[in-house]
């Protein structure tokens, strides 16, 4: 009989465990919801439900990256955009987009602006199978900037991406 009690204080414990281990992953997931995102002629800014605020400048944009991810992000995408800047090396800033879910035509409307975009290859990253990073743009411009750039799979590579 206490081997009983025993194992059924056991499964007890682990039962809770794992329904905690839900609830924090369930927080953790709604903190990094998108509550607000603002793409316009100057930049991205994007704004988490804990408040978090993220951020590139075109003017200052390095690099754009595509990733896709084999699980759904907080806002439900499969892929974001991560457009990363590099006013200073020692503190990158950036943001990331998350596609399909009613941000693309605002952002592709902002990122053929970039000198040597190229759709074909942004639509070549988006469309790849999880997981898969490729970076679609990045800037000749020493320090980034949307004056100059170049396109065509600079760099990809697979791995998990979250």
């Amino acid at each position: 009989m206490p081997e009983l009690v025993a194992t059924a204080v056991a499964v007890g414990v682990l039962a809770g465990l794992y329904r905690l281990s839900r609830q924090r992953a369930k927080l953790r997931r709604s903190a990094a919801t998108t509550v607000d995102l603002r793409i316009d002629f100057d930049g991205v800014e994007r704004r988490l439900a804990d408040g978090r605020v993220e951020g590139a400048r075109w003017r200052s944009l390095d690099h754009v990256e595509v990733v896709c991810t084999p699980v759904r992000t907080a806002d439900g995408a499969d892929a974001f955009a991560l457009l990363a800047e590099v006013d200073d090396p020692d503190a990158p800033r950036g943001c990331l987009v998350p596609l399909g879910v009613g941000h693309d035509d605002d952002l592709l409307r902002q990122l053929t602006r970039l000198a040597g975009f190229d759709l074909a290859v942004w639509s070549a990253a988006v469309e790849h199978r999880p997981p898969r990073r490729a970076i679609v743009w990045r800037s000749n411009q020493p320090g980034g900037g949307a004056t100059g750039g170049e396109a065509g799979g600079v760099s990809e590579g697979t791995g998990s991406a979250s």
